[in-house]
């Protein structure tokens, strides 16, 4: 969005003149001031809509499941930020919508499958992908993928333990977290796969062949 760009400019720019940094410095102020008015101007957009939807809970759920494994795991990213933040949103909107129409008709069994499937498909996805490649951030040092990948393995094995507590213990009262944390788990193992991988690339190629015609 031109402007998130613009005040990221500024503030960089500001910030450069001020500590006499170069214009090498400068880029990296200018891409980490993108990354955190995008997060704050995502996160103000999330809320509003969680809130007028009644989603609010499972929409925060979802978002730090999906995040906290993303930091471990990475994930597709799109080209541009005004693609991301339209994407993001409407994939953590519906896991939320999902979570929230639907919970009253899983049973503890049902959870249990859904949360047991998420942990089985998660490890050889996360063994076969993870960490995927951050284009601002490459990992290449095959010590970091290992520890990476490793991290998320085990990230993923507390996530299990911390869901099957809480399916044993009180699956009525959290049936909708249940469903939403599985959701985040699912929506982050769906952008570092190839498919994922594919499908976001293909929604992204349609947005830009959508404007060029509109241009």
């Amino acid at each position: 969005m031109r402007f998130i760009r613009s005040w990221s400019y500024s503030c960089a720019k500001y910030l450069s003149n001020k500590l006499n940094e170069s214009h090498e410095k400068r880029r990296i102020y200018y891409f980490g001031f993108q990354v955190i008015l995008g997060a704050v101007f995502k996160g103000i957009l999330l809320v509003i809509i969680s809130l007028l939807l009644r989603i609010f809970v499972p929409a925060m759920i979802v978002v730090a499941v999906f995040g906290s494994l993303r930091m471990l795991a990475g994930g597709y990213h799109m080209n541009t930020y005004t693609k991301c933040m339209f994407v993001s949103l409407a994939l953590f909107i519906s896991a939320a919508l999902l979570s929230r129409y639907t919970y009253q008709y899983w049973t503890q069994w049902s959870l249990i499958i859904l949360a047991a499937a998420t942990f089985i498909i998660s490890i050889p996805v996360l063994l076969k992908w993870a960490p995927a490649d951050n284009p601002n951030r490459p990992i290449t040092k095959p010590e970091e993928i290992r520890k990476f990948k490793f991290l998320s393995i085990v990230y993923m094995i507390i996530w299990s333990l911390v869901i099957t507590t809480v399916i044993w213990t009180e699956p009525s009262s959290y049936q909708i977290y249940i469903i939403a944390a599985s959701l985040g788990v699912l929506l982050e193992l769906f952008t570092i796969s190839p498919t994922g991988q594919g499908f976001f690339h293909k929604i992204s190629g349609s947005v830009d062949h959508i404007k060029l015609m509109a241009d």
